[in-house]
């Protein structure tokens, strides 16, 4: 009797006794029917799940390429044979002393990938490791011709800003990241109050930098990516409009620095509410609307060394081995990268369940890469035993091997905590935590839990950094965003790097940020004459004009401090005169003679 038979008697009221070779029978079909494709997983308590409310392309997309052919092959050896589904029955119980085979770590010159002779001597030199010259040089050129563009056929008001529009120069450049990068230390409502005059408001820096009109000019106009052609004629696609950056930005964070054996992949979230086709949404996330980008992360310093940005259906098809899931594909992606430019072999890589499965496990083996991460039980390929309810002590640990190259962890806590690591065994390791009045409790804990706890966060303090003191500027324009993160990916990934190669003398994120501010808007302020406020004097046009000047007495008591000989903040020195000159719009008080001539012809009369 089949399984739909049974349900359809089951409905119909009829009672219907199966022997022990039926019941074995329906078990087996209904484990080899089990499709769990990561499209259709709710994985709303992780992290990294996103979900798409604006637009179902992805999620049809990733469907579309999810693949449920599993198996092992020789380590290295890409003529196996085709992948076939594992069978529940290849998992083994184990114990403690089964221990996956670790692949030795052969990448060489890891860490800070600078000699002595080019570590630079100032903190903007390191941000311009990342924001070089020939980039800015480049966002200046499309700037000022995307400027030319909009003004040409533009019929400006008599009043208009525009109308004093001059090209932007590297200078002004460097000084508006500048301003940006210290307008996210402070909140204000209006961008225009960081410029305003009064009192309550009033913040010299900004005025001191650039007038209201000459900043807004340049963030108004702000273009990074020339439009691309084909066949002459112009074209944007997803993601063309910062190319040129990302594209920068990925080859410097590679360049710069290669990561130690630990990395570890997640998702970073840019925040925006704009009108966008692949824009995410995500409850658990600090923003729970933005653009999802795919990063990998050095553990031991938490330095961005990968990302990608997510736009749609244009990544997914441009990703390697389309008979993979997506979340597969991506992994695999950002670790060739990495291995492709270190050259090495050996890394243990760590992801969240929204990853972590055992096709990942097998591909990431195939390139000699170890994998350790939280599981979905509902995962295709893992044990049979735990895709039903474990009913484990607290603090029990169930383990199953399969052929000694992966190993999957069961631990009861609070709630039943599953891992699949090709990297550790199932022992355990006793740990502390304090309880209710002050208490401490041990208990033991695997490995694996505790090392994937230890190494998991490299993304999340990136994260951290970036948010501390991030532009939030509202825009509609989803480029801005990705944009204004990727100056900060520079200012974080220059700081780990600074900070690397000055161990002695290591400073914390704000100063860091606000040295570099410093030097960013340095060039900018000297260039600006100093501005003195109040209105502005005119007797020294009128006294030296070599006109004919009259003096006169004060009707009355009245009288004026004489602008020659009398100074008031020296003690004696104060000396009044009912006499002034009559020709000067301010009458200035002069005394006659002496004072009243040098009022009149020298340039420094005191």
């Amino acid at each position: 009797m089949c399984k739909q038979c049974a349900i359809m008697a089951s409905k119909r009221g009829t009672k219907r006794r199966f022997t022990s070779e039926e019941v074995a029978k329906l078990l087996q079909e209904d484990d080899s029917t089990d499709n769990d494709s990561d499209a259709d997983i709710d994985d709303s308590a992780s992290d990294s799940d996103f979900l798409d409310n604006t637009t179902q392309e992805a999620q049809s997309t990733d469907a579309s390429s999810d693949s449920d052919t599993e198996g092992y092959a020789v380590d290295g050896d890409d003529n196996s044979e085709s992948e076939t589904e594992t069978s529940p029955a290849s998992w083994v119980k184990c114990s403690d002393g089964v221990t996956p085979k670790q692949l030795l770590f052969t990448a060489q010159n890891v860490g800070v990938q600078l000699t002595d002779s080019n570590i630079p001597d100032s903190i903007l030199g390191f941000f311009q490791l990342y924001f070089t010259e020939d980039l800015l040089r480049e966002i200046v050129v499309e700037t000022n011709r995307y400027a030319k563009e909009k003004l040409s056929d533009r019929e400006l008001l008599p009043r208009s800003v525009w109308h004093k529009w001059t090209d932007v120069t590297e200078e002004e450049l460097k000084g508006y990241f500048g301003v940006i990068l210290r307008m996210a230390m402070h909140q204000c409502g209006d961008i225009q109050q960081f410029f305003s005059s009064q009192w309550i408001d009033y913040m010299p820096f900004y005025g001191d930098v650039f007038s209201r009109e000459r900043f807004l000019q340049i963030h108004w106009m702000l273009h990074v990516q020339p439009p691309t052609t084909d066949d002459g004629a112009a074209r944007v696609t997803r993601g063309s409009k910062v190319k040129n950056v990302v594209v920068h930005m990925k080859q410097k964070c590679l360049e710069l620095f290669h990561p130690y054996q630990n990395i570890v992949i997640d998702e970073s979230t840019i925040s925006f509410k704009g009108r966008t086709q692949y824009k995410m949404y995500n409850p658990q996330k600090p923003h729970k609307w933005g653009l999802r980008v795919f990063s990998l992360a050095d553990c031991k310093t938490g330095y961005l060394c990968g990302f990608e940005p997510y736009y749609g259906s244009a990544t997914t098809n441009s990703l390697p081995r389309p008979d993979l899931q997506f979340t597969a594909r991506i992994v695999l992606h950002l670790c060739s990268e990495v291995t492709d430019k270190v050259g090495g072999e050996g890394y243990h890589l760590f992801t969240d369940r929204y990853y972590t499965g055992h096709i990942l496990a097998v591909e990431l083996l195939k390139k000699n890469i170890h994998t350790t991460g939280t599981v979905m039980r509902n995962r295709q390929g893992l044990p049979a035993e735990i895709k039903r309810n474990l009913k484990l002590k607290k603090y029990e640990v169930a383990s199953w091997s399969l052929q000694n190259k992966e190993v999957v962890v069961a631990w009861q806590d609070k709630r039943t905590i599953y891992m699949l690591t090709t990297y550790y065994s199932p022992a355990t390791q006793m740990q502390q935590r304090r309880i209710r009045k002050g208490e401490v409790e041990e208990f033991p804990k695997p490995t694996a839990i505790v090392e994937y706890t230890k190494h998991m966060g490299a993304v999340d303090r990136f994260d951290h950094y970036c948010s501390s003191y991030a532009f939030t500027r509202k825009s509609l324009k989803w480029w801005r965003k990705t944009f204004f993160w990727l100056l900060e990916v520079a200012v974080v990934n220059s700081y780990i790097l600074y900070n690397e190669t000055h161990p002695d003398e290591p400073v914390d994120h704000i100063r860091y940020r606000k040295q570099l501010i410093l030097q960013l808007v340095g060039e900018q302020r000297r260039s600006r004459p100093s501005r003195r406020r109040g209105r502005p004097s005119t007797l020294k046009e009128e006294r030296l004009d070599k006109r004919q000047h009259f003096i006169a007495a004060f009707s009355g008591k009245k009288t004026k401090d004489c602008r020659v000989c009398s100074d008031r903040k020296t003690a004696g020195s104060r000396h009044k005169t009912i006499y002034y000159c009559e020709t000067c719009s301010r009458h200035p008080g002069l005394h006659p003679g002496d004072c009243f001539k040098k009022y009149h012809s020298q340039t420094k009369f005191r």
